[in-house]
């Protein structure tokens, strides 16, 4: 299979630049490289069989999807972010779902969300002296980060 050396490059330069997951990477090599692109009619363009080429074999080496996967959510999980945050995030990275629920139910605990809403409610000196308002922009605060009401009834 004759792909052009510019190609395989850029794909490896935009992986190591942003991670992405396979599914997006597809994408951008299609974006940038298909036929009617740009770039596709100036140098070469690429289909389908050929990316499946450069991301399975070129790339073999390279992409650790794992790996990528674990970091993300650690570094949500030390960022404070929910379950359900790290989740969505996750899903719109397009990452593989098998995967990332794995690693999530294997990384972030219980007791992490329970310690990220606690963090979140310190950050915004939540106290029983408050008033019913000032509770209720607390709560809507946290709420709208995608923690769940029921862990924070327990919480508090």
């Amino acid at each position: 299979m004759e792909i052009s050396q510019k190609i395989i490059d850029y794909a490896i330069w935009y992986y190591m630049k942003y991670y992405p997951s396979p599914k997006k990477l597809a994408f951008k090599l299609k974006q940038k490289f298909w036929p009617e692109s740009e770039k596709g009619k100036r140098y070469w363009w690429i289909n389908d069989e050929e990316i499946e080429f450069i991301i399975k074999e070129k790339l073999r080496n390279i992409i650790e999807e794992k790996e990528v996967i674990k970091a993300k959510i650690n570094n949500y999980k030390n960022k404070w972010k929910s379950r359900q945050y790290i989740l969505w995030k996750m899903y719109e990275r397009q990452e593989d779902s098998e995967l990332v629920k794995e690693f999530l139910s294997e990384l972030f605990t219980q007791d992490d969300e329970n310690h990220n809403l606690k963090r979140e409610l310190d950050k915004y000196k939540y106290s029983e002296e408050l008033n019913y308002e000032e509770k209720q922009k607390i709560f809507s605060k946290i709420m709208r980060k995608w923690y769940n009401w029921d862990n924070l009834k327990k919480l508090i």
